[in-house]
C-alpha cells in the first residue's frame, strides 16, 4: 500500500484529488461531479486541490465514472466507479477494454460497487469496501424541511436540450411533458449548475424538498436513497409504461452505473418505472408506484469513512445542520477556468488555504 498520499497531505496541508469539474469549454458544473471535492473536505476538515486525471502526481480520485481515465502518478481510489472501457477521448473509434495502466501505481481503498471491483481486476480474497462518497451527505447536510413537491424528475444531461440552469428536455422527449396540476406538484431538475458552491447547494435542497423522486441520473438516485426518498429510476428502455424490475444477473438490461451502485448496496434487482421517450407520463400513477414498491436501503457507513485512506476529522453540520455554512466555505470565491486541463478546472482552486 502506497503512503505517498499521506506524505503529499502531511507536507502541504491539502488534498490533492481529481475529479470532473469545470473547463474552458464548460462553464457550469454537474452536481454529482462537482460534489467530490465537497464530500472530501467535509470529511477530512483539509482544503482540497485539482490534479488531471493523467498526471505524474500522487492524487486521490473519489466521486464519479472516472476511474479508467487515470494514467501516471501514484493514484488512491475511495469510492470510484469506472467504465468498462477506457476514455473515449484515448479510443474514440472503437470500445477498448480498460486495463490497468503500467506506469501508474493505484491503491483502491473503495469503489462503489463490485462492478467497479471486477474492472479493477482486485484480488477477490481482500476486503471489498463500497459505496458512493456522496452517501455520506446526509452527515454533513441536513434536508430542507419543507418538502414543496409530490415528486422530483431528475433528468441525465444526455435529455438535456442545452446546459441552461433551468432544466429544458429535448422536444422530442415526451415524457418529461407536463400539463395542468403537475406543473406545480411536478419539478423537473437537471443536474446543472452553476460555478458555486452555492449553487451546488441549492440544486441539491431541490432534490431534497422533493416528496419523492424518479431519475435518470445515478446521482439522482444516490441523494434520493441517502437521505431516505422514494425514488425509482427513470427507465427509457420499453416500448409501454408501467413499473418493472431488473435482475442484475441479466447483462445489459441497465447502465452499468446503476449495476454498480445497487449491488453495492447489497441489492440484486431494482424496481424501475418503464416510460419511452415518446410517450407522456401518466405522474400519478408513477406517483403512486413509488409508494407501493420504495423501501430503504442501507450502506455499511462505517466501512466507507474507514477506508478514507486520510486521517478523518469531519466538519460539524454546526447550528444551522450544514456543513456548507463552515465559514471557511462561505468566503470561498469561485475560480474563473483554466484554459487547460484534462478533467477540468478546480471548484476548490482558492481552497488550498480555506480552512487555515
Amino acid at each position: 500500500m502506497s503512503n505517498s498520499l499521506k506524505e503529499v497531505v502531511a507536507s502541504t496541508g491539502t488534498i490533492p484529488l481529481s475529479w470532473v469539474g469545470q473547463s474552458a469549454k464548460q462553464s457550469y458544473f454537474n452536481l454529482g461531479d462537482a460534489l467530490s471535492p465537497v464530500i472530501v473536505s467535509f470529511l477530512s476538515g483539509l482544503p482540497v486541490k485539482h490534479v488531471a486525471a493523467k498526471s505524474r502526481e500522487t492524487r486521490l480520485a473519489a466521486v464519479g465514472t472516472i476511474g479508467h481515465m487515470f494514467r501516471g502518478g501514484d493514484v488512491s481510489f475511495w469510492g470510484t466507479g469506472t467504465s468498462p472501457h477506457l476514455n473515449p477521448h484515448d479510443a474514440p473509434t472503437e470500445k477498448v477494454p480498460y486495463s490497468r495502466p503500467q506506469d501508474t501505481t493505484i491503491t483502491t481503498y473503495a469503489t462503489r460497487g463490485p462492478f467497479t471491483r471486477e474492472v479493477f481486476g482486485l484480488d477477490q480474497a481482500g476486503p471489498a469496501i463500497y459505496g458512493d462518497p456522496l452517501w455520506l451527505l446526509p452527515r454533513f447536510h441536513a434536508a430542507p424541511k419543507e418538502k414543496r413537491f409530490e415528486l422530483g424528475v431528475i433528468l441525465h444531461l444526455s435529455e438535456l436540450a442545452d446546459r441552461n440552469y433551468v432544466a429544458t428536455p429535448k422536444s422530442e422527449y415526451l415524457r418529461y411533458r407536463l400539463s395542468g396540476a403537475d406543473e406545480t406538484s411536478v419539478k423537473l431538475i437537471n443536474t446543472v449548475t452553476a460555478p458555486t458552491t452555492a449553487a451546488l447547494r441549492e440544486r441539491l435542497d431541490d432534490i431534497l424538498s422533493c416528496k419523492r423522486i424518479v431519475s435518470t441520473s445515478l446521482h439522482g438516485m444516490v441523494f434520493a436513497e441517502s437521505y431516505g426518498i422514494p425514488c425509482l429510476y427513470f427507465s427509457p428502455r420499453a416500448s409501454r409504461a408501467g413499473l418493472g424490475k431488473i435482475d442484475f444477473s441479466e447483462p445489459d438490461v441497465i447502465d452499468l452505473r446503476f449495476n454498480d451502485l445497487y449491488r453495492g448496496l447489497g441489492q440484486t434487482a431494482l424496481d424501475v418505472w418503464y416510460q419511452p421517450r415518446s410517450k407522456p407520463t401518466d405522474w400519478g400513477e408513477l406517483i403512486r408506484a413509488i409508494d407501493s414498491v420504495w423501501f430503504p436501503k442501507t450502506l455499511d457507513e462505517d466501512a466507507l469513512i474507514e477506508a478514507f485512506p486520510l486521517q478523518v476529522a469531519p466538519l460539524s453540520k454546526g447550528p444551522t445542520g450544514s456543513a456548507f455554512d463552515h465559514p471557511s466555505l462561505s468566503r470561498m470565491i469561485p475560480p474563473k477556468p483554466e484554459p487547460s486541463t484534462n478533467v477540468g478546472s478546480s471548484l476548490f482552486k482558492r481552497v488550498i488555504s480555506h480552512f487555515r
